[in-house]
């Protein structure tokens, strides 16, 4: 019992030091209960292994003293340690029938594997009592989770885990400025959305669309005709991809998604700006459907 509680205590310690360390990161214990008690019945197991380990060496301890000090000497032995044992070990071994060696062959089986011979000791009673308590444990679980309607079912279960996971993606992504893409932008109208993208256009834009937008090598991008589109999503897939065969380049790779964005939204907001010698239309006219 000595060396058990002892193993227990050493077994427990990172276990503790885990449950602290959770519940000063500001996690609730209770959140991850079902882990707790399996984490548990593990270290129980474990430790009753380890004790059986034990029984099991004492027994081919005393298996080898039969062989040397005769079955005489040592059924003395054990008398006088038995009405020595505390309380506890004659109740464990009261519930556990345990057999002295000195009587195995009372209990000795004719199965014979390679020499090893087999005794008929009763199981012990941890392992009955755990397995009991797991059948006990299932139906009640069961009943509560999927009969009862107090408890979620493995089907909520996973439903409601799978939202929680999306909605924590979706608060990622919108943290993230740069997740923009051609399916997912839309027009910006803030001033200093609208500054930005105008700065942006006057760094790179203006050699070939000159800084009022009524373009010279490319086309006028303040009328309403668009060869590829004059919506948002298309003017920044035009902008993100580029034109290689007019010679306009992927952007892609020299600004960032939310640039590509403000660039966009400023280059919308030049429509009907009516500049001085605009370039001829070019293209086909768009509706205003397309523009958010």
């Amino acid at each position: 019992m000595t060396k058990s509680i002892s193993i227990l205590s050493i077994v427990l310690i990172p276990v503790f030091s885990f449950a602290q360390e959770t519940a000063s990161a500001g996690y609730s214990l209770y959140s991850n209960l079902g882990y707790y008690l399996l984490g548990g019945a593990v270290l129980l197991v474990a430790i009753a292994a380890v004790v059986t380990l034990m029984k099991l060496l004492d027994i081919v301890v005393g298996t080898k003293e039969v062989e040397i000090y005769g079955k005489h000497v040592v059924e003395e032995f054990v008398q006088t340690k038995e009405s020595e044992e505390p309380f506890w070990s004659k109740l464990y071994k009261q519930a556990t029938k345990v057999v002295p060696v000195t009587r195995e062959k009372e209990i000795l089986l004719d199965h014979n594997y390679d020499g090893i011979r087999e005794l008929d000791n009763r199981l012990p009673p941890w392992w009955v009592a755990m397995f009991y308590i797991t059948i006990v444990w299932g139906v009640l679980y069961f009943g509560y989770h999927h009969l009862s309607g107090y408890g979620q079912s493995s089907e909520e279960a996973y439903l409601e885990e799978i939202s929680m996971a999306q909605a924590s993606v979706d608060q990622f992504l919108a943290g993230r400025a740069d997740v923009v893409d051609e399916n997912s932008v839309k027009l910006l109208a803030d001033e200093q959305s609208i500054a930005d993208g105008k700065f942006i256009y006057q760094l790179n834009c203006v050699v070939c669309h000159l800084e009022s937008g009524a373009g010279l090598v490319g086309p006028n991008l303040t009328d309403e005709y668009w060869i590829h589109g004059g919506g948002i999503k298309d003017v920044f897939k035009t902008i993100k991809y580029g034109v290689p065969e007019k010679g306009m380049i992927a952007w892609s790779s020299q600004l960032r998604p939310v640039d590509m964005q403000k660039v966009a939204s400023y280059i919308l907001s030049m429509q009907g700006s009516n500049p001085e010698n605009p370039k001829a239309p070019e293209g086909e006219k768009y509706t205003a459907e397309g523009s958010q």
